[in-house]
């Protein structure tokens, strides 16, 4: 975890370590390995996988990639914890745009404030009490030496939803 941790603050060229993954298996994985997190929340994770009939394969470390995952998770857990259990929702959708796959983690939580949705990835920056504000900003990192991109906004009616957009693996269809 620190040598991990120390890659991805000295940002090195992480093109070399990237293959295909399928991008619905990471997510499945992440929770299968959060599931008892998810009850202790009351939270019943719905997951859509797009309705075309190739499933994404991207490209990605593996296992960094699942880091991501469990921390976009882990965050959405969290603020649902902040709103009465019988309302939570947090629904995760993987759609396909143009050359990119985009995993969708939306939850209906409080939400981040607009003028701190600027600042979500800024190192040691927390909206959380305890919280070391490096979660997000990490895996900023990450999905950045992927070639990808990690977004925020605002959920309709309220919560959050971020938004990862990885490359889709040239050929690579499942």
């Amino acid at each position: 975890v620190v040598q991990r941790l120390r890659r991805a603050v000295e940002r090195p060229d992480r093109s070399g370590a990237l293959q295909p993954v399928r991008l619905d298996e990471a997510v499945r994985n992440t929770l299968y390995l959060l599931e008892p997190e998810c009850r202790r929340h009351s939270v019943a994770p719905n997951f859509n996988v797009g309705t075309g009939t190739a499933v994404p394969i991207v490209l990605a470390d593996p296992v960094g990639l699942e880091q991501v995952v469990h921390n976009l998770l882990t965050n959405a857990l969290q603020a649902l914890d902040q709103v009465p259990a019988a309302e939570r929702e947090l629904v995760l959708a993987i759609t396909q745009q143009g050359a990119q796959a985009v995993l969708s983690v939306r939850d209906n939580g409080p939400g981040i404030a607009a003028e701190q949705l600027l600042r979500v990835f800024e190192p040691f920056f927390t909206t959380r009490s305890g919280g070391l504000g490096l979660g997000l900003s990490l895996s900023q990192t990450l999905v950045e030496g992927f070639g990808g991109s990690l977004t925020v906004g605002p959920a309709t009616p309220r919560g959050a939803e971020f938004r990862l957009a990885l490359r889709l693996a040239a050929g690579a269809a499942a």
